[in-house]
């Protein structure tokens, strides 16, 4: 992915929220000093690259009534048995990630090797669906005997959280006291707007319906729509050494490392999970860099805001990456 300087200012904002108008480009464009034929002309060469995965919006599921979890299969002494039961993850319809994390074999960084991750789970995937049906699409998987790692507390999604609401916003439906069970489904004409907004709108133009914007601005506010932006591939765009970093902090002390975490700007998601056997860590943050090397010191120096013990996961293989789609069996 070549930029020049002024175009890499541009693919930065296409990747903000955009603004909820009939035309967003052309907003963006007057905020950038720029032609909003430049910012289409650009979107339209980075889909020919391969480099977007969909202009569209970007959902809080569990305000639409979903609830999603992370999951780690226990280690695989057979590399046969680690792809079959890969195969019937990535089978399943509410399974949105799943990777190979830990060390990249043959990469030796002040001597870290992958021989030091050889009894940590190597296989994680995020499953989401229907609050009302989650248990059942889980228990599809029950045999490979998947390790529940739900998110206690999130302290970031792609953006730094309010702090006016940042108590509220935290919360999720397995923080305990206080717990945020997921919202209610909402009604048809509701989810026909999810549904009109969670693909791909290759016309950026005009990507709204204008009778939509209303309940668009409205999501937006409760936070129920993160924001409506470009979502580039990131591995595609050079972005290869995605790690996800743990730390092994006390619950006392994890919501002020987290906040801090929160606050970096190499942090994508930032989220407290509880430790399980075999897996003592307990604050999780995502990071996306060009190399080995960059997401190394990247896990270091984030090391330096929690200090604590812990390990960077890098993904190593990429077996399915999606967003999640909501209410396709209405369709």
């Amino acid at each position: 992915m070549r930029l020049t300087p002024q175009e890499a200012d541009w693919l930065y904002a296409l990747q903000r929220p955009w603004p909820l108008v009939e035309r967003p480009l052309e907003a963006l464009a007057e905020r950038l000093g720029a032609h909003p034929g430049d910012l289409a002309a650009l979107i339209g060469r980075l889909r020919a690259e391969g480099l977007v995965r969909r202009v569209g919006g970007v959902f809080d599921a569990r305000r639409l009534g979903y609830r999603s979890c992370l999951f780690a299969l226990p280690p695989f002494a057979d590399p046969a048995a680690e792809a079959a039961a890969v195969a019937r993850v990535v089978a399943l319809p509410g399974v949105t990630h799943c990777y190979r994390r830990g060390w990249p074999e043959g990469v030796a960084l002040d001597g870290v090797t992958a021989a030091d991750y050889a009894a940590y789970p190597a296989i994680w995937f995020t499953l989401s669906a229907r609050a009302d049906r989650f248990e059942a699409e889980a228990a599809a998987l029950a045999d490979l005997a998947p390790i529940a790692f739900p998110a206690t507390t999130r302290y970031k999604i792609d953006v730094v959280f309010d702090p006016r609401t940042r108590g509220r916003d935290e919360r999720t439906e397995y923080a305990a006291p206080g717990a945020a069970a997921p919202e209610p489904l909402p009604p048809e004409p509701l989810r026909a707007v999810v549904r009109r907004y969670q693909d791909d709108c290759p016309a950026a133009e005009a990507p709204f319906r204008p009778e939509d914007l209303p309940q668009l601005r409205a999501w937006q506010a409760e936070g129920t729509l993160r924001r409506f932006a470009l979502l580039l591939r990131h591995r595609a765009g050079g972005f290869t050494a995605n790690g996800m970093c743990c730390w092994d902090v006390p619950q006392e002390a994890c919501d002020a490392a987290g906040r801090r975490l929160a606050a970096d700007v190499d942090v994508t998601h930032c989220y407290a999970r509880p430790a399980r056997p075999g897996f003592p860590f307990t604050l999780y943050a995502m990071i996306h860099k060009t190399s080995w090397r960059a997401g190394f010191e990247a896990f270091r120096r984030l090391g330096a805001l929690v200090d604590r013990p812990g390990k960077v996961f890098f993904s190593t293989q990429e077996f399915r990456k999606t967003s999640l789609r909501c209410f396709l069996e209405e369709d």
